[in-house]
């Protein structure tokens, strides 16, 4: 069967009364059903705006009053694009309710929305024009086209569960339909049993029930203009990072980019990068390197023991998987920063070496000064600092990257509006460069980090 619907009046504006007809409609004579509007605007080409019951008479027509309107405030149309009567549900069942079987309307007549100067003659007219400028929105080139050679990419995520293709400034996010089967941790785990000497092995039948995964996606740039390939390359994961903080948000998720392909198109030729970070931790075996029962036993009592170390060493985890270096800058800080509200008493005054005190009065109430007292009370030894400075420079220099991050999400030398803060823009610049001989900033703070932990770890570790 099918039926005819519409909304009146043609043109609305939010909040304004309408009224929806149902009409040519036999088979649902002297019945209630469940009623669907959509909208169409220049984001979205669908959208689902509200669902009502409406009770038809015995002559195939009914109608349903809203008396506040739509709160939609986009300019858009809207339609009745589906109706169906929903089988009986019974309150006692553990079942929940079956959807009802939809109809689609033989013709689809629309009204618009929030859009004073369309005609009521005119919508169809508007839903086109919302469609190109839709069009125009979306898959818009990186680069600026004209200048280089064009690429195109294609992104793949793993940890983000998506279920239909969701344009974007500059591509698509696809869904990834096919199941993966973790098959080489199943034979890396054979393997170890093998070595192991334990009998049993992966059943794969289970395994591939259990352990199938369905929640990876692609990234698609279809559009990109560099002058070479690595430039295409930065252009398509700095968008990446884009959408992956977008949708991690969205879907509750923790995606994280594994691979990228990326094409020229003249020649054509298509390369592979595989973004999975490699190992980052010590290279050093043995006891020197933390491979000890003495020391497996030393922190994990300790971790046990006082729940704030189980947290230090968890954000000193999370910092060390952090790969971008403003977001590493920060949660490193963050470490020192929560044992130093710990610990560090407030409201006391802070002096330097050399005696004088804290630039402009600072004391202990302050973030830099806390964390400066709480690192020199760590008194870690043979330290030489990154350019030769001192212990004073370098929290007021990571502290400056820190702020960069806080407050405009990553630090850019050549912002103006970050070279004006003149209490840590000129810090935070001190980090883009280092003495020869020595690792950097970043690599300093992350030791810091490790030693500072390690000294908490070692006030709580409990007798072996």
């Amino acid at each position: 069967m099918t039926f005819n619907a519409r909304i009146e009046p043609y043109v609305l504006k939010i909040g304004q009364p309408f009224t929806v007809f149902v009409n040519d409609a036999p088979e649902w004579s002297n019945k209630t059903i469940s009623v669907q509007i959509e909208s169409s605007d220049d984001i979205e080409p669908l959208m689902m705006a509200m669902s009502f019951s409406m009770e038809i008479g015995d002559d195939g027509m009914g109608s349903w009053h809203h008396a506040s309107g739509f709160e939609i405030d986009r300019e858009s149309v809207v339609f009745v694009s589906a109706a169906g009567i929903a089988p009986p549900f019974d309150p006692s069942s553990q079942q929940p309710p079956v959807a009802p079987e939809l109809v689609y309307p033989e013709f689809v007549s629309m009204t618009a929305l929030n859009s004073p100067n369309t005609a009521s003659d005119k919508v169809v007219d508007l839903y086109l024009d919302l469609q190109r400028r839709r069009e125009a929105r979306f898959e818009q080139p990186l680069g600026t086209p004209g200048r280089g050679s064009q690429f195109r990419a294609a992104v793949f995520i793993e940890g983000l569960l998506i279920t239909q293709p969701i344009p974007t400034t500059h591509g698509v996010v696809h869904p990834q339909m096919l199941e993966v089967h973790d098959g080489d941790l199943r034979d890396l785990m054979n393997v170890s049993l093998e070595r192991l000497r334990w009998p049993g092995r992966v059943n794969d039948e289970t395994w591939n029930q259990r352990l199938r995964r369905n929640d990876f996606a692609v990234f698609e740039f279809p559009q990109i203009w560099a002058k070479d390939e690595t430039e295409a390359d930065a252009l398509a994961m700095a968008e990446t990072d884009k959408l992956v903080l977008t949708l991690a948000y969205l879907r509750y998720a923790a995606p994280r980019p594994i691979m990228v392909a990326l094409e020229s198109r003249t020649p054509q030729h298509i390369r592979f990068r595989n973004l999975r970070e490699g190992y980052t931790g010590n290279l050093i075996g043995g006891f020197m390197g933390g491979e000890s029962s003495r020391e497996v036993l030393r922190v994990g009592g300790a971790v046990t023991a006082a729940p704030e170390v189980e947290l230090y060493v968890n954000l000193y985890l999370e910092a060390r998987r952090e790969k971008q270096e403003d977001s590493r800058y920060f949660k490193l800080w963050a470490v020192l920063e929560t044992i130093a509200i710990n610990e560090v008493p407030d409201g006391a005054k802070v002096f330097l070496d050399d005696g004088s005190q804290w630039p402009d009065g600072g004391t202990t109430s302050q973030a830099a000064p806390r964390v400066f007292e709480l690192v020199r009370s760590a008194s870690l030894a043979g330290r030489e600092w990154p350019d030769g400075g001192d212990l004073y420079a370098f929290i007021r220099t990571v502290y400056g990257r820190r702020n960069a991050t806080a407050h405009y999400g990553r630090f850019i030398p050549t912002d103006p509006v970050q070279q004006v803060q003149s209490k840590w823009y000129p810090w935070a610049a001190k980090t883009l460069s280092t003495r020869s001989g020595h690792p950097g900033w970043l690599w300093e703070l992350d030791r810091v980090v490790h030693e500072v932990v390690g000294s908490r770890i070692a006030e709580n570790a409990t007798a072996i």
